[in-house]
């Protein structure tokens, strides 16, 4: 999910792809729903690998240590490098702005007070971290509380998806500063809280050909569905989200309910998932960082294909230095 916002933005960065044609149409796509399934996915993972005693003083201690080292230290460094280079990421770089950031209360105050591109998400997900361990005790206490608070929350982006984002003005961006609001996306979390609760209950797993025809399926409901758009929040509002969140929501669900056999395409995705932190946030410095080596421009192709090279090469340095080192750090300090 991650790397397709990647591709997405480079793609963007360097038009390899002509606008209005199949492979433009379908970047967009994954683009815009690559954040969404990733707040899926982290929901899932949340309340598969958490329970209920996290709310016991050790179990917040601990759980809030681990998320603060998981996210904080490389969050905090693409905030600095954004400082240090004067690069135009977010609002303008004010003390209240900084101080937003380091504490992560943007996310609260407005997603799009982040000094990092792309980093709006990043406040979500800090709210999730904040009220997961109250959702977590109830979930664990009652079971229908998620499937009910998911379509509570639902309900509650409807007025945001049909009317607040659709009516926002492109002035000044507002489009988009409407559409990063929590209230429109916190329903994904528990999407994947319900998936996790499934995952939980039912001991059963899909087959390989079940499992493959599934993938067929949703990679064609995926593409072959709404077409031929310029404008990306044509796909991002109204209904066109919520058939796009329901593909998302159920490609997560075939894959948690199938056990992967050792191949290269596991050991793959499994790198891609240890530096999708890092390709998320570093890849729009990697650009800069192009721009700069290369003021009189790359050519399209060498420009999208080094761009994606170099934040993978980046992302795993990064994540071997910096990211595994501070989860280290995070299970030694919850065992002091």
């Amino acid at each position: 999910m991650a790397f397709a916002v990647a591709i997405y933005h480079f793609a963007n960065w360097y038009p390899v792809f002509p606008a209005g044609q199949f492979a433009a149409y379908t970047t967009k796509k994954v683009g815009a729903y690559g954040v969404e399934g990733f707040f899926i996915i982290s929901g899932f993972c949340f309340f598969y690998l958490y329970g209920a005693e996290t709310l016991t003083r050790r179990g917040l201690r601990d759980f809030h240590i681990k998320r603060f080292l998981r996210i904080a230290p490389l969050y905090y460094l693409a905030v600095g490098a954004n400082l240090v280079f004067g690069l135009n990421a977010g609002p303008q770089h004010t003390l209240r702005m900084v101080a937003e950031n380091g504490s992560f209360l943007f996310g609260f105050i407005h997603p799009n007070h982040s000094l990092v591109t792309g980093g709006w998400s990043i406040g979500l997900e800090y709210v999730f971290y904040l009220a997961f361990p109250l959702l977590a005790w109830a979930a664990a206490r009652w079971k229908p509380f998620l499937a009910l608070a998911t379509l509570a929350l639902l309900a509650l982006s409807a007025p945001w998806s049909f009317t607040y984002v659709p009516q926002a003005s492109w002035a000044g961006d507002m489009k988009f500063h409407t559409y990063v609001h929590v209230a429109n996306h916190a329903f994904l979390f528990l999407l994947g809280g319900v998936v996790a609760q499934a995952r939980l209950a039912w001991r059963g797993r899909l087959s390989t050909p079940v499992f493959l025809g599934l993938c067929l399926a949703l990679a064609l409901a995926f593409t072959l569905r709404y077409r031929n758009f310029y404008d990306d929040f044509v796909i991002m509002v109204g209904w066109p989200r919520y058939y796009f969140c329901a593909v998302c929501f159920a490609a997560v669900a075939v894959f948690a309910f199938y056990d992967f056999p050792d191949s290269w395409v596991k050991t793959t995705g499994k790198f891609l998932g240890e530096v999708s932190y890092s390709v998320y946030l570093l890849h729009p410095l990697v650009q800069e960082a192009l721009l700069h080596a290369a003021p009189g421009g790359l050519g399209p192709w060498t420009g999208f294909f080094l761009g994606l090279a170099l934040t993978l090469g980046l992302s795993a340095l990064t994540y071997r230095f910096i990211e595994k080192p501070m989860m280290g750090q995070a299970r030694r300090l919850c065992r002091a």
